[in-house]
């Protein structure tokens, strides 16, 4: 995911990660998906933005022949300019990575850009917004209260 300041600057969550809040070291996995607009915000190799999950999770063997420096920097209209995305594929390349390949450009092909921005939803409040109070709640969601040690 890619944060952008007021000030046009932007920054990755693939390298600044919140606190875990959830399982692994993936609350952004759990809390947050891209919707695409234009995808200049979108990290292509990063960012959950294939129906709510990322290359690296559906296409691993694909995603580990990709450079560490051309996975925080490739967006998605980038990548879909010229179909750039497969000019970051090194290396020998097997029949998984190959089969891997060919979903990618199926989820590209299918994937239309628009002139509205990327769009970062938050799923634990009904207006997609992230609040301190929303993050807080959700790490103690599913969680039970028990008030048996306060005396009365």
């Amino acid at each position: 995911m890619a944060v952008v300041f007021q000030d046009g600057s932007r920054a990755s969550m693939a390298r600044a990660r919140p606190p875990v809040l959830f399982h692994g070291a993936c609350p952004v996995l759990a809390s947050t998906s891209m919707v695409i607009g234009n995808g200049r915000t979108a990290l292509l190799w990063e960012d959950w933005w294939i129906d709510g999950q990322s290359v690296r999770e559906l296409l691993p063997n694909l995603y580990n022949c990709i450079p560490k420096r051309r996975r925080t920097a490739r967006t998605v209209a980038d990548g879909m300019n010229g179909n750039s995305w497969a000019r970051d594929i090194h290396g020998n390349l097997g029949l998984h990575e190959i089969d891997q390949y060919l979903q990618l450009w199926q989820v590209l092909q299918h994937t239309v850009l628009s002139a509205a921005p990327d769009q970062l939803i938050w799923k634990w409040t009904a207006s997609s917004t992230y609040s301190a109070q929303s993050c807080y709640l959700a790490t103690f969601h599913g969680s039970t209260t028990c008030c048996t040690w306060k005396l009365e």
